[in-house]
Formats: structure tokens, sequence, C-alpha cells
């Protein structure tokens, strides 16, 4: 028998119902899971020794002429959809932002604490019926508008992560088991009556027998809730090489259950550095030059478009992460940027785009409104690009110390504010979610492991002794004006992360390391 982790033994989140549905999904997929992890981490060393290709095995696959399940029409126009949390400030704010979907992140954008994931999940049942309220800090209470249209999606915390809230005779449980048994036994039926389907968004897939295996489990999940097959349909994030080379294959073992793709370009850098870092390589610039128009995001975009459109799906844009536009009317240059961002993937062909601020929705809509009259563009047949080494090409550009400085910063910020659980950090003029985090870490070790790394201006060489003062003056004077709490935990982030950039291996997600203690505190 499961039962739960102290304090959440009664937890009314847990019916016998969500229990055993989470023991049934473990005896069915657990074996399966670990053998696709497995082949994810084996196709992982074929990249990092250069073998940059579609599967061999899978080439009939590519060139047969199949397409996924027709997109329900409930799900035909996305247009503009914003991602965020759990909480139920986001939840209601993103219901009321006029956005076409919001997408409640449970990895991406929410702590993996038993807290924070048990909070996320009450809020989503609550909301899925549109009652769900807050009060401001003026005491008014804020409610989802009875009229929103806005359909509520979900991202489950994905096949490789742990779950704290259940624990049993074998320790910790398949976090994505936990997530979807709650998701479809509490609120799945209130979803499919309020807008047709359960939609999901699935991140951090790394193969293509993930995806097949993902297809049973969805729809076993049908078939235990009694729902027609299709019901659950899912978008698959393009977050990493492995995905974007063999996006076809995803598809094709989703074919049932898929909605679309949407790429995710701070995911994909970051998988970059982890494959591509040696001592002796060039090093990456300040990711202020890793932007949308970098060649190799650029073309992981365009072949994400190419693919799901030949195979009848959506191709959904990269997320916006920019504040918007400040009560003094200026408009930063990266605001300028976004807006940019937005025309090219109209234009480019995408059927729309994520947002992860309700401040955005406006300006976002506006872009594809502009570019694109109808529901979506899955009728715009893009040609794919035989040139395989556009999705490695290292990105050009300067490193300054600055740029150090602010991943030093994003880093150290989101590892102080992880305790109150915060998904979203902000910083620099932007937000950022784990894949900011994970990107500004592994440039962060990037940098220092390099023999060839200088300040471009300056021809200062960054090595470990250079990258550890930057890191202690940051942290010191981010939180030099908090109290001793605050302070303490901005000194226990310094050496989290000067441990992490002197390791030899890629770091790990540090939002995940428990260096405040149990469920983050």
């Amino acid at each position: 028998m499961l039962r739960t982790l102290i304090p959440h033994k009664t937890d009314r989140l847990f019916t016998p119902e969500v229990v055993q549905l989470v023991k049934a999904l473990e005896d069915r997929f657990g074996a399966r899971r670990l053998e696709v992890l497995q082949l994810g981490e084996a196709r992982r060393a074929e990249l990092r020794a250069g073998l940059i290709a579609p599967l061999e095995a899978t080439a009939a696959i590519r060139q047969g002429d199949w397409q996924a399940a027709p997109v329900p029409e409930q799900l035909l126009e996305r247009r503009v959809e914003l991602i965020g949390g759990g909480s139920r400030k986001e939840l209601i704010d993103g219901l009321n932002a006029g956005a076409k979907s919001y997408v409640a992140d449970l990895w991406g954008m929410t702590p993996n604490t038993p807290s924070a994931i048990l909070r996320a999940h009450k809020n989503i049942e609550r909301a899925a019926t549109l009652k769900l309220a807050y009060v401001d800090a003026d005491g008014n209470r804020v409610r989802i508008n009875p009229g929103s249209t806005t359909r509520l999606m979900v991202a489950p915390r994905p096949l490789h992560a742990q779950d704290h809230t259940l624990e049993g005779p074998a320790g910790c449980h398949v976090a994505t088991f936990v997530d979807l048994a709650i998701l479809i036994c509490l609120s799945g039926e209130k979803l499919r009556q309020r807008q047709g389907g359960i939609f999901l968004y699935l991140r951090e897939l790394g193969c293509h027998e993930e995806a097949r295996l993902w297809d049973d489990l969805l729809l076993f999940l049908e078939s235990h809730q009694a729902m027609p097959p299709g019901t659950i349909r899912a978008t698959v994030v393009m977050d990493n090489l492995a995905a974007v080379l063999d996006a076809d294959e995803i598809l094709h073992g989703l074919r049932q259950h898929a909605a679309g793709l949407a790429f995710d370009p701070q995911g994909f850098a970051a998988d970059h550095v982890a494959l591509f870092s040696a001592k002796d390589r060039p090093v990456m610039p300040d990711r202020e030059h890793i932007g949308l128009n970098a060649e190799f995001l650029r073309a992981a975009s365009l072949r994400t478009i190419a693919i799901a459109h030949r195979r009848n799906v959506h191709a959904m844009g990269a997320p916006a992460f920019v504040l918007p536009v400040d009560a003094a009317n200026s408009i930063a240059p990266r605001y300028l940027e976004m807006i940019a961002d937005k025309e090219r993937e109209a234009v480019d062909g995408h059927d729309g785009t994520l947002v992860a601020h309700p401040g955005l929705v406006n300006a976002a809509m506006a872009e594809f409104n502009k570019s694109m009259p109808k529901a979506h563009q899955i009728y715009y047949k893009r040609q794919l690009s035989p040139d395989m080494g556009e999705l490695v090409r290292h990105p050009q550009g300067a490193l300054t110390t600055e740029g150090m400085q602010r991943s030093i910063r994003t880093v150290i910020k989101a590892l102080v504010e992880y305790p109150d659980h915060q998904g979203l950090v902000v910083q620099g003029g932007r937000l950022h979610d784990r894949s900011s985090i994970r990107l500004a870490t592994a440039l962060l070790w990037h940098w220092t492991q390099s023999n060839v790394c200088f300040i471009t201006g300056t021809g200062l060489e960054i090595h470990a002794e250079v990258v550890k003062y930057l890191i202690r003056k940051e942290g010191e004077k981010l939180y030099a004006a908090q109290g001793p709490e605050l302070r303490e935990r901005a000194k226990q982030a310094v050496q989290l992360l000067t441990r992490a950039v002197l390791a030899p291996e890629v770091p790990a997600d540090l939002p995940d390391v428990p260096i405040f203690g149990a469920d983050g505190q």
C-alpha cells in the first residue's frame, strides 16, 4: 500500500482511486520506463560522439506518407498560449488573460517539492471548473471569469523525474504517474466536459521509443476512465537535439494522441552545451547572443514547423519571457526583439506561440492576427533542410564579464527564492524558468571548464579562480541589504553553484538539489 510523505499523510488528493491508479501505472509501465530512459541515454551518447543525423533504422517512418490523427476541432486554433505555474494567482490570471490556452507547467515553472506540487494539483482541480479565487494585496477577491473560454492545459513532470509526495516499499515514485493519476481522476472528466479534451505538454522526451510509451500510457488512462481514444492530446516540447532530429518518429509513436510540436530554444541551447562542450572547443557567447536568430535555433524551429505540418499537427513557437512594457511606457530593446520574434514565427508558418507573462498576450496575439488570417497554418508546408550541421552550428558573439554576471545572478536568485516555491524568477528584466536556469548554469560550467575561454573585449582569461570570485561577489551584492536568512541562503547558493561549475560533469538541475532542507525549506 502506498502512503504519503509527512506532512501529507491525509492529503485529500490521494483518494483510493488515485493511489491505485499510480500503482497500476507503475506495475504496467515502470520497467518499460526504465528501458526507454536508457535508450534515450544511448541516443545522447551517439550525438555526443558526432553522429548528428536521423536514425537509419527508422527511415521508413520518415519517408512514409502518414499523418497523425486529426487535431480535434476544440484545439484547432491556438494562436497564443500563456504558460506559467500552478499557483492560484497564475492560474486565475492565466485563464483571464485572453490567451487561447493556459498551460499549468508542473516541471518548468513549479518547484518539484511536495507542498508546491500538491498545491498546484489542488488549484488545477478547482480551475478545471473555473472555481478558483484569491485575495490580492488590496484585499479584493479575484476569481476566474466564469465566461472564460481559455483552455486549461497541463505539463506533467517528465518520465525521469521522481515524485516526493508519495512513498512506498521501493522509495520515491515516478512523478509522471503521480501527476497523471491525480489529473485524470480528479479533473479529467471536468476538462473533457468543459473543453472537449485533456490537453498536455510533454517535456524532455529523449527518444522516439519514449513517445510510443506515452501513447500506450495515454491509451491506458483513457480506457481506465472510459473515455474515447484520442481524448487526451499531447504537444511535445522540442527541448533537445534528439527530439528535433527524431520528430517524425516521435509523432508517429504518439500519433493517435499527438496535438503538435513546440520549440523550447533555452532547453535546446542547454542541451547543445551539455552535448558538445570540450576543454579545447570554442566557447559559447553570452546568452544575449543566443537568440532565436542564432543559426542552430532557427534551423531547429524551421525543422519543427516542416515536420509538424507534414504530419498534420500544430507547430508552436518559442515562449517569450521578457517583462511587458512598464508603467512609464518605457519600451526595452528586449521587448521590441520579442515583437520581432513573434512576427517572424507567424510568417515562418507557426500555428501559434507561447508567452510567460499575461501582459504579453495581446502583443503576441496582434502579431499572429496580422500574419495568420486563418485558425492555423498546417496547410503551409515547409521543405526540410538537408543540412544537419545547421542544428549544431556554434553561435557567434561576444563573451563579456557582464554576461557572465547576469548568468550568475539568475542562478543564485533562483536558488535563494526556491524555498518560497517560486517557479518563475524575475531577474534582469525577464522571467526565468527551469530551462533558463539550466542554460545559465550550463554556460557557467562550460566557460569554467574551457581551456580557451577569454573575455572578448579585454582578453581576460576565464579560469576557476576568476569564476569563483565572480560567483562570490554577485552572491554578496544581490542580498547585501536583506535579512540574515536570505543572506544565509545566498551563501549556500554560492557554494552550490561554485561546486557545480567546478565539477567535471555537466551540472544537474540545481533547484532540485536539497540545500535548504526537506521540501526546500
